[in-house]
């Protein structure tokens, strides 16, 4: 089973980085079922927006344009608009979107539209306007992301300065499952250090912060795949230098120490605050290890499968098999091919075999989207699972929980030792 069907594309990633933009607005020039999804995702990646609850208001936006949902407008194209044109329709949605007072509209082209020419043109244009005009629905969603985000940033022009303090985070987005308390995990690691979080790039920033976002020091990435290229703009046209973990995103106790490490010698920050802490919970998971093999429930030889974007997959992989002695039986990064050949070289050095079919491949525990991990269970597949990335199977997330960092690296270890304590 490819699993590449289940993966958005180019497209939705162009919607991901402006809907990431709390102030901002998307209009998606095409279809409705072009815009029902992302409409769906964006509206309920932020519970309350604004303070404001649009769950409990669903007959608000029960107006043209919207069709109920408060989130991602569109032109409804039909078939008089593939010979017409939708210039008419544009113009009226642009006008209901200035109303709503955004600091910056998207416009993006459904494939539909860009494949009869419509070049998003308006009688009248108000603010700050970002056109996507010809979305690629082959090219992966990062990219998509990146090349819609760097538009935004040419358009809004953020200064370079000279007395810079902090950091921009680069490279998450509101598709990561609980992007919200995983950037909160690492704003407190950052915090330890004496380091401020000035703007996250793409999830949960402003129009205005994005303006300021010249006066970082320094850029980090979370995950590459999401923001190296955006990183590598703010260099070459701010002057602004990156750090980049070696193993990716920051999860797995060395890829967190590793992550803020290189931040701290980028700016000559003192880690040791937060070594402390990373410290602290290396005991506590020690002390968990150490009960199990008490009980003869090791870890060691047990086995595994992920299904991640690459910046994920590879330090979870690398972290289950270094600390706990799990053994990755199947590995599989969707149409993200960026950690490919530092996974491959991991597993060569190990003398590891792995398949990318990790659907059908029986492993004792599945890392992965909630959909994939809850199939695998319920076929027999695997014995438990944990939800690192989207769809995740909690409806109604009331208590924080991080994917990322030293929250996110304890999730991680609790799913997988206590589906290894409940098995015979």
């Amino acid at each position: 089973m490819p699993s590449e069907y289940d993966i958005p594309d180019g497209i939705f990633g162009a919607a991901l980085a402006f809907e990431g933009i709390i102030d901002a607005v998307t209009i998606m020039n095409g279809p409705t079922g072009c815009k029902s999804y992302p409409g769906w995702f964006s509206e309920h990646s932020y519970p309350c927006r604004d303070k404001e609850s649009y769950t409990d208001i669903p007959f608000k936006y029960y107006r043209r344009f919207f069709f109920t949902q408060p989130r991602v407008p569109c032109t409804y194209m039909d078939g008089d608009d593939y010979i017409m044109g939708t210039r008419g329709k544009l113009d009226e949605v642009f006008a209901d979107a200035i109303s709503l007072k955004p600091g910056l509209i998207g416009i993006i082209n459904s494939p539909g539209a860009s494949l009869i020419g419509e070049t998003l043109s308006l009688k009248a244009e108000e603010g700050t306007v970002v056109r996507i005009g010809s979305p690629s629905p082959s090219v992966t969603m990062g990219a998509g992301f990146q090349d819609a985000m760097i538009k935004v940033l040419e358009a809004l022009s953020p200064k370079r300065c000279e007395n810079r303090k902090g950091v921009n985070l680069v490279g998450m987005t509101i598709w990561e499952l609980n992007w919200e308390d995983s950037i909160g995990d690492l704003r407190e690691l950052l915090g330890l250090c004496g380091i401020p979080v000035n703007a996250v790039i793409g999830a949960g920033c402003t129009v205005s912060e994005l303006r300021d976002s010249g006066s970082s020091e320094l850029n980090v990435i979370i995950h590459s795949d999401y923001g190296v290229e955006i990183a590598k703009w703010y260099e070459r046209e701010l002057g602004i230098p990156y750090a980049e973990s070696e193993y990716g995103a920051p999860i797995g106790f060395d890829a967190v120490e590793d992550w803020i490490l290189k931040i701290c010698k980028g700016l000559n920050a003192d880690p040791t605050n937060a070594m402390k802490r990373i410290e602290e919970k290396r005991r506590r998971a020690a002390n968990v290890l150490l009960a199990l093999y008490t009980v003869h429930k090791p870890t060691l030889g047990h086995t595994f499968s992920v299904v991640a974007n690459g910046s994920l997959a590879y330090p979870v992989m690398t972290f289950l098999y270094n600390y706990l002695g799990l053994l990755p039986v199947a590995v599989n990064t969707g149409t993200d091919r960026t950690f490919d050949r530092k996974i491959s070289k991991f597993l060569e050095a190990n003398d590891l075999e792995v398949s990318e079919d990790v659907f059908d491949v029986q492993a004792d525990v599945m890392i992965g989207d909630g959909g994939s991990v809850a199939s695998a269970e319920y076929r027999g597949i695997v014995i438990g699972g944990y939800d690192i990335s989207r769809p995740g199977r909690t409806i109604v997330p009331i208590k924080e929980s991080p994917v990322l960092g030293l929250g996110g690296t304890m999730n991680l270890l609790d799913a997988v030792m206590n589906t290894i304590r409940r098995m015979d």
